[in-house]
């Protein structure tokens, strides 16, 4: 079989090392979600019996293993971070080879959009479709098929939720009760601890669909790669002092 010129690099091993990783991610998910669970549990147990020796009991076990969760958490966002900025700046190198004209941001933006403030909110979502657009099949005729986004947008949208989601909490701990009554402050803390298991399932909805994603762009590089477009019919535009190149009217 004819492959691309030696231009196309392969992403699968840093999707793979990403895969991993957000596995994990996921599972780690999982794990802090069925810790807010039994803290609800916890918290039901005080209200209806406020001695209950049970419910206190548990309460501490699992405020002892938030510290650890934190910390893990933390860790494998940074280690996720790296191979997945890898793996999507070779992804927007490649598409660059697919469609030249086709990306609304320059490649610089491949690592610096998901670092920037503000920016951040929808920089990488613009990158993520352009990259899919390019990526796309190509009939017998030589045509781009074109293939629905709908997997960017419900990982973007999971993402994006499961990031706002804990601001909210935060909100609500800062502005419950202090010195109410002890079913006051076990209400207001019960209330908190559900806003964190919806945080919680969207950052699980996001891992998984996160890996779907790099799976899903990856092979669909790879099988566009054994397509092969001679040089002379894939010239690259000259860049403006921002590294944004034209965008063809065909993405929208």
């Amino acid at each position: 079989m004819s492959h691309w010129p030696r231009d196309f690099r392969s992403p699968r091993v840093a999707a793979l090392v990403a895969g991993v990783l957000l596995v994990l991610s996921g599972l780690l998910a999982v794990a802090v979600l069925v810790g807010n669970l039994f803290e609800v549990r916890a918290i039901d147990m005080l209200l209806a019996d406020p001695g209950s020796a049970e419910g206190f009991d548990l309460l501490e076990s699992l405020a002892g293993l938030e510290g650890l969760v934190n910390g893990l958490s933390a860790f494998l966002l940074l280690a996720t971070a790296v191979p997945f900025v890898v793996w999507f700046h070779r992804i927007r190198a490649n598409a660059d080879l697919f469609l030249p004209t086709g990306h609304r941001l320059g490649s610089g933006w491949a690592i610096g959009a998901w670092f920037t403030p503000v920016v951040a909110l929808w920089f990488p979502w613009q990158l993520v479709v352009d990259c899919w657009r390019a990526s796309g099949p190509i009939d017998p005729e030589g045509r781009r098929r074109t293939v629905s986004p709908w997997l960017v947008a419900a990982w973007w949208t999971a993402l994006i939720g499961s990031a706002g989601v804990p601001r909210i909490a935060h909100v609500l701990v800062r502005t419950g009760p202090d010195d109410g009554a002890a079913d006051e402050r076990l209400e207001g803390m019960r209330t908190v601890l559900q806003v964190e298991i919806a945080g919680n399932a969207l950052r699980l909805a996001a891992a998984v669909l996160a890996v779907l994603v790099v799976w899903r762009l990856t092979e669909m590089q790879v099988a566009r790669a054994a397509v092969v477009v001679p040089p002379e019919d894939r010239p690259v535009p000259p860049q403006d002092s921002f590294g944004a190149r034209p965008v063809s009217g065909a993405v929208g």
